[in-house]
């Protein structure tokens, strides 16, 4: 009885509670929370294990009803023949390309850009910012029409590289176009919350500007570099809309255009379709699993200014 009692003790103080009478009502706190945090992972986590096990169906089981939930004879026969019957890998490679490239130069101008706009304080600086952010405020669906107009006959410089249209430069323009705004706000908001007494130290210990961006600054903002290469590579990788417009062709088409394409008028190819969205939402899942603490200390770096 006297190890019952010590141990339920010592329960009732690792909780913080004043009195026993108030442990039923902080296991009922506790049960109503994980309950409800059970649910929510069940939302979020089925659509991917259901696309999951339906690319590992055959078809016939894929159209069976009742539905299951289990596949009796998984197979991986599916992803084996989108990559025979259809040009997948290089739809993969172009997604692959255009986000790489991408994510590199939004990472790049946007890390200088953000320095440049935390610590140097030019006529202009407010309004310069708001204009570049501000330009992502725009909704993407009104600047089809211009984009597609610009990369069909670039203006300057035509001439010179003929039309852009169904090519992969033409995606890296544009979606440089749409992520540089938001890597720029990032590493901003990141680098205002770097002490510029740092900035000060290493010009006493004999270092341009430059190279005390580069040997202290720049080390100390991975976090932020590291959630601004990745939140780019993503909306790259996942961008639809602006690759179905200015893209015709495999030469260009990203993966998004090619799982798509298992949709026709009069038929659904649901296997080949699972199979397809899995390889399109594996970079994504597989970044939110592992490098989640990455993107929220990028974000949240710049809410703290010492």
């Amino acid at each position: 009885m006297s190890t019952k009692r010590s141990t339920l003790d010592s329960v009732v103080d690792a909780l913080g509670l004043d009195t026993e009478d108030e442990w039923p009502y902080i296991v009922r706190e506790r049960l109503l929370a994980y309950a409800l945090l059970a649910v929510y992972v069940v939302v979020i986590w089925f659509p991917i294990y259901y696309i999951l096990i339906t690319s590992l169906k055959p078809t016939t089981e894929v159209l069976q009803i009742p539905v299951t939930f289990v596949p009796s004879h998984p197979t991986i026969s599916n992803y084996i023949e989108i990559f025979q019957n259809r040009p997948f890998g290089t739809f993969t490679l172009n997604s692959l390309v255009v986000a790489v490239t991408t994510t590199v130069i939004c990472v790049t101008l946007g890390t200088v850009t953000g320095y440049s706009f935390s610590r140097y304080d030019f006529f202009g600086n407010k309004a310069l910012l708001l204009s570049i952010v501000g330009a992502r405020m725009i909704p993407p669906i009104a600047l089809i029409v211009p984009f597609f107009s610009i990369m069909s006959n670039p203006p300057l410089i035509g001439g010179l590289t003929g039309s852009l249209y169904d090519t992969r430069i033409a995606l890296i323009l544009t979606y440089t176009f749409f992520n540089l705004p938001f890597a720029v706000w990032i590493m901003k908001n990141y680098f205002d919350g770097v002490p510029e007494s740092l900035d000060e130290q290493a010009r006493i210990d004999g270092c341009s500007r430059w190279e005390g961006f580069v040997k202290i600054i720049l080390p100390m903002a991975k976090p932020g570099i590291a959630a601004t290469a990745i939140l780019a590579f993503i909306f790259s990788w996942n961008e639809f809309v602006f690759a179905l417009v200015l893209t015709s062709s495999p030469q260009a088409q990203t993966l998004p255009i090619a799982v798509s394409l298992f949709v026709a008028d009069d038929f659904v190819d649901w296997a080949h379709l699972a199979a397809g969205g899995m390889i399109a939402a594996l970079p994504g899942i597989l970044f939110g699993l592992f490098f989640q603490r990455y993107i929220v200390s990028g974000l949240t770096q710049g809410a703290v200014k010492e």
